[in-house]
């Protein structure tokens, strides 16, 4: 049928149209010979593939359905199984009367997909660092024989099935504990804290210019995330991970570099920050390609043994002074607001009692039940009040 040459309406009837204009017949085995030869034939070939686009969404939209239900079923979708698992036949037929296949945990892989998640979350590591972890300690892709990709490692760190769960788009399924190789709460963390280390979460939250004074007394503008975890929490340097550039405000991370350019069997290495836009973007990035990670850390350092020196010397009777005067100060304030509350409260009780006097005596048009409501609902609110203005007068003194 023509619907086999595409099913997009605004780009397969005009293909056709195309053909036969070039002196190409278009021929369907069970509809004929497509002509333009009167007006009606264009709007025919439109119709023909505008109704085509219609069914393929409904046919799409089945799919989607049921793979969702495929998988809150707790069976497989289909495809080749991520690593940690392997696909066994369990005497389930299906409508061909075929053995179909299941998924479950494979044994032997699954311990090294554990290693990952807990390398990532009790170290902060990311895939570079667990591929040389491993393959220092002798795991191996057992699919590939050869050491973990990072990007390998990446996929599993994010795949929510290791947890688990069996997803197909949008659809999630229950926790199934058969499947789950490492706890749900363990993926979350190291889902979180691969977000907020990514460059991308930095640019969905917004940037936050602040300006920071040197310690030669110039300032500069530090454009940084809102992230909490931070990138990298080992390392020889100091900042590892936690240094933004004050030129561009991206990412700088930490390596190493030749002291010497001298050739020698073992140069000594030192230890260096790289702003990264610099190295891969330069023409985001005017400032300088690497610094020196013993300059900068003597910097953060005795800035920090400042803070340190000013906080001995600080009289603990007097902070505590003052943090008593500004807890007073607050809370009278707080206790000045909730009486004005009170008294405006009582105000409002004391005209619903009146107004219950004249429901019962008829001259109201609120009904005695309406008024009873009414009132008790501002007597509890009045002893609302009251209670919170005990606590806080109790606070106060």
């Amino acid at each position: 049928m023509f619907d086999r040459l595409g099913r997009k309406e605004d780009e397969t009837p005009f293909i056709v149209e195309w053909f036969v204009k070039n002196g190409i017949e278009v021929w369907s085995a069970v509809e004929g010979q497509q002509r333009f030869d009167t007006h009606v034939d264009k709007l025919m070939n439109y119709i023909r593939y505008w109704q085509a686009s219609g069914e393929s969404l409904k046919t799409s939209i089945r799919t989607k359905t049921r793979l969702g239900q495929i998988v809150q079923e707790g069976r497989f979708r289909g495809g080749t199984p991520a690593y940690g698992f392997r696909l066994v036949k369990k005497g389930r037929l299906g409508k061909k009367n075929r053995e179909l296949y299941d998924i479950e945990i494979n044994p032997e892989e699954a311990p090294a997909v554990k290693r990952m998640f807990d390398l990532t979350d009790r170290y902060g590591y990311g895939g570079r660092k667990i591929s040389t972890i491993l393959k220092n300690e002798g795991t191996i892709n057992l699919r590939t024989g050869e050491p973990f990709h990072y990007s390998t490692i990446q996929h599993i760190l994010a795949n929510i099935m290791n947890a688990g769960i069996l997803r197909s788009g949008e659809t999630q399924s229950e926790v199934f504990p058969d499947l789950q190789i490492v706890p749900l709460e363990q993926f979350q963390r190291v889902a979180k804290a691969r977000e907020q280390r990514s460059i991308n979460y930095a640019i969905k939250c917004g940037w936050e210019p602040e300006t920071m004074t040197l310690a030669d007394g110039s300032e500069a503008t530090v454009v940084r995330s809102s992230g909490t975890y931070p990138r990298k929490i080992v390392g020889h340097a100091l900042l590892s991970g936690n240094v933004y550039c004050g030129h561009c405000g991206g990412r700088i991370f930490a390596t190493t570099a030749r002291k010497s350019h001298h050739p020698s069997n073992h140069p000594e290495r030192i230890a260096i920050y790289k702003c990264y836009n610099r190295t891969q973007h330069k023409e985001q990035c005017n400032g300088p390609t690497t610094y020196r990670a013993e300059k900068v850390d003597s910097v953060v350092e005795a800035i920090l043994r400042g803070i340190f020196v000013r906080a001995k010397h600080v009289d603990e009777k007097d902070f505590l002074k003052n943090q008593v005067q500004i807890s007073q100060k607050q809370y009278q304030q707080k206790l000045k607001a909730v009486k004005a509350e009170y008294a405006k409260a009582a105000k409002e009780l004391s005209k619903w009692e009146d107004l219950m006097l004249s429901s019962i005596e008829g001259t109201c048009v609120f009904t005695p039940e309406q008024v009873k409501k009414r009132m008790d609902a501002a007597q509890e609110n009045v002893d609302a009040l009251s209670q919170e203005i005990g606590i806080s007068s109790i606070r106060y003194a």
